[in-house]
């Protein structure tokens, strides 16, 4: 049992109502015939069985009318194919030179049509891309401007606060003036905070600890 199981060639995949696939193990009733003949039958010559006389007569009967079956089947396709070429003009038209080149003007002129539909076709299709592309690029170069607009505008606007400092810039003219007012009015950067959000300015305010 366990080498029947372990035998994949007794495997049968099953497919179910699903998408799945159900594993049958199922066992061979005679051997299959791409195994080899066992070596206890290698040297056995079946016996050759007797046919009566009244089997042999319906056999040999039954293959007469096989064989007439498959005959008529013959000729009735071989006539068929041949009556087939016979009422077929396709292959038998001859056609003279002026009639060659009434056929060959005809083609020459379905070809003209087809040729100019197509053109008319090219022709809209492009026009169609060359207005997509003119307005992509007048999109594109209104789109530049609006930058660089917005661009001179912050440009302008910082031109305009670094003048409005530029006034109380020390220059050379008010150099004295400035170095007055810096000694008249002395800035204490040194200062603290406590707890309760007070401030103590610096040199001339007393340590609390004192």
């Amino acid at each position: 049992m366990l080498r029947q199981l372990l035998n994949p060639m007794s495997v049968t995949a099953v497919k179910t109502g699903s998408n799945d696939f159900a594993l049958e193990f199922v066992r061979w009733r005679r051997k299959p015939r791409w195994l080899p003949v066992a070596k206890s039958k290698v040297f056995r010559v079946p016996e050759r069985k007797k046919q009566t006389e009244e089997e042999r007569i319906e056999l040999m009967r039954l293959h007469n009318q096989y064989k007439t079956q498959l005959r008529s089947v013959r000729q009735y396709l071989r006539e068929e194919v041949i009556r087939h070429q016979e009422t077929s003009t396709a292959d038998h038209i001859v056609l003279t030179p002026e009639q060659e080149e009434a056929e060959f003007q005809r083609c020459l002129e379905v070809n003209a049509e087809w040729n100019a539909k197509i053109a008319g076709e090219r022709e809209v299709r492009l026009a169609k891309e060359r207005d997509e592309k003119v307005a992509y690029v007048q999109e594109r170069l209104e789109a530049g401007k609006l930058r660089e607009e917005e661009r001179r505008e912050r440009a302008d606007e910082r031109i305009r606060f670094e003048i409005e400092q530029s006034k109380t810039f020390v220059t050379r003219a008010n150099l004295d003036e400035a170095i007055e007012a810096a000694l008249a009015n002395p800035v204490d950067h040194n200062f603290a905070i406590d707890l309760a959000g007070n401030l103590y300015r610096g040199r001339g305010t007393q340590s609390l600890n004192n």
